[in-house]
């Protein structure tokens, strides 16, 4: 990650505050580059930092290989994880580990802002536009949350240096078993059959 990349760090901090202020986690599962600076927000937070195509800290294991339980984080944000250095794209292995109806945000330089370019270089045309971001989390299942300002601000070329996708992976449905019925039986004890007439 280039050198300068921490001015686009600070622009997206209130961002990804302002994503996590709705969110009703426990706890939020940070990946982000080895090189990549947190935002400050009030929820705790496991961070892994990734490089290229492994994760560095707090294990070593292939990008797509994360040893973690699936289903086991209520909110995941990624960040910085489209970046042309990264050979592998870890969306799959965040809804995996992400529980059903958790929040998963995804945050990205924008390659239509002049700050990117200047921070990237040839390399921002290379990141995912708006479209295309929100196409990339919709085609594996997740229902867009994204509020209508930031969505504005992602079509508009050049109106954010940053863009931050809200999206929800869906809940399931509770299980309901069936219910077995059976033929009544008669017990046995001290009752008295009665004759009865109809009438």
């Amino acid at each position: 990650m280039p050198a300068g990349f921490a001015r686009l760090q600070r622009l997206e901090a209130p961002l990804v505050a302002a994503a996590l202020e709705g969110v009703h986690a426990s706890w939020v599962l940070e990946v982000a580059p080895t090189a990549s600076a947190s935002p400050e927000f009030p929820a705790r937070r496991c961070r892994v930092l990734v490089d290229g195509a492994r994760c560095r800290w707090p294990f070593m294991a292939p990008l797509d290989q994360w040893p973690l339980e699936s289903r086991s984080a209520p909110a995941v944000l990624l960040r910085h994880v489209w970046q042309p250095a990264f050979e592998i794209d870890p969306l799959d292995e965040a809804l995996r580990v992400l529980r059903p109806g958790g929040v998963l945000i995804s945050v990205t330089a924008n390659p239509w802002h002049p700050l990117a370019w200047r921070e990237i270089g040839r390399d921002a045309l290379r990141l995912p536009s708006w479209p295309h971001f929100q196409i990339m989390h919709a085609r594996r299942g997740c229902r867009l949350a994204t509020p209508a300002a930031s969505q504005f601000r992602g079509f508009v070329p050049g109106l954010s240096a940053v863009l931050v996708l809200v999206a929800r992976k869906p809940a399931e449905p509770a299980r309901i078993q069936p219910m077995r019925f059976s033929q009544p039986r008669m017990t046995t004890g001290g009752v008295s059959a009665t004759q009865c007439r109809a009438a």
